[in-house]
């Protein structure tokens, strides 16, 4: 199991529903594969639950939790039995695990996949990132029309984007999951995993604030990669921290200095190569300085 196949059987479920319009009516979809789906009050730890009784499939989601935290509870769950993946955490979602990557195992973070997929399905996201730029506001814009977090709109725009842009997210300082358009990935520009923030990024003053909220910094693209390539290109950046979880989420645009064509040469292997293929686009990407 990796990630193209979670996408498409989630593309696949999206099909078979007969949903072709945001924001996705997730419980139509739960419907669909028989399940039935209960709001109801559980601990601040557990996000849902899902169990038969008397052969009928239930979801349990906390109704304390945010819509959106809800929405993605749901599609998580449903996820795990679209994927024939057993739950590593039990019947019980803990709370402090959706969407996050430190300790997690492969199964849970590819049933986040598939939930992403469904908020945020390709055939919609991707007309949208020719017409929006890369920013925490459109971004905003993008994650209340589709009824996602910003987290996996930003994740969907880059993929589906051809524009020089990655998003980035680290936990305690550490990156942990980076997705860079085609353009930077063709660009011989990556973004490695288990290395700790950039001292200049906008996301390591955040870090070291230590408070919650945006910022912003300009910086080189060596500051965030290793490519000799990364040299060729400036890059604006902006970042936000949320300090429960300890995690940072950076925007990056890089900004080309040089039309040299990229070298012909070896190339390192690096974390990005396992990372899905994007199709084409274009999202009309400018200068943000």
């Amino acid at each position: 199991m990796d990630e193209n196949i979670a996408i498409g059987r989630a593309q696949k479920l999206l099909k078979d529903a007969g949903i072709k319009a945001a924001p996705v009516d997730v419980e139509t979809l739960a419907v669909f594969l028989d399940f039935k789906v209960s709001r109801v009050e559980l601990p601040d730890t557990e996000a849902g639950s899902t169990f038969i009784k008397r052969g009928q499939k239930h979801i349990l989601v906390n109704e304390n939790d945010s819509p959106l935290r809800q929405r993605f509870t749901i599609l998580h769950e449903i996820a795990h039995h679209v994927l024939e993946l057993p739950s590593k955490h039990g019947d019980k979602v803990p709370a402090d695990e959706l969407e996050r990557f430190t300790g997690r195992h492969p199964e849970e973070i590819l049933c986040d996949v598939f939930a992403a997929e469904c908020l945020a399905p390709w055939a919609l996201i991707q007309p949208m990132a020719e017409d929006k730029e890369f920013t925490l506001e459109h971004l905003g814009e993008l994650a209340e029309h589709f009824q996602a977090s910003r987290s996996c709109i930003a994740s969907r725009f880059a993929q589906a984007s051809d524009g020089h842009l990655a998003f980035v997210v680290a936990e305690d300082g550490v990156v942990k999951y980076s997705i860079v358009s085609k353009a930077l990935r063709e660009a011989r520009v990556w973004i490695t995993k288990g290395i700790p923030l950039p001292q200049n990024s906008a996301a390591a003053k955040a870090y070291k604030a230590g408070i919650s909220g945006p910022h912003e910094a300009d910086i080189e693209g060596t500051d965030w990669s290793s490519s000799d390539n990364a040299r060729r290109f400036a890059c604006y950046e902006q970042a936000t921290y949320h300090a429960p979880t300890r995690q940072t989420q950076s925007i990056l645009n890089f900004e080309e200095l040089d039309q040299r064509p990229v070298s012909n040469g070896y190339r390192a292997k690096h974390d990005d190569d396992d990372l899905l293929e994007e199709l084409d686009g274009r999202p009309g990407w400018s200068k943000y300085r």
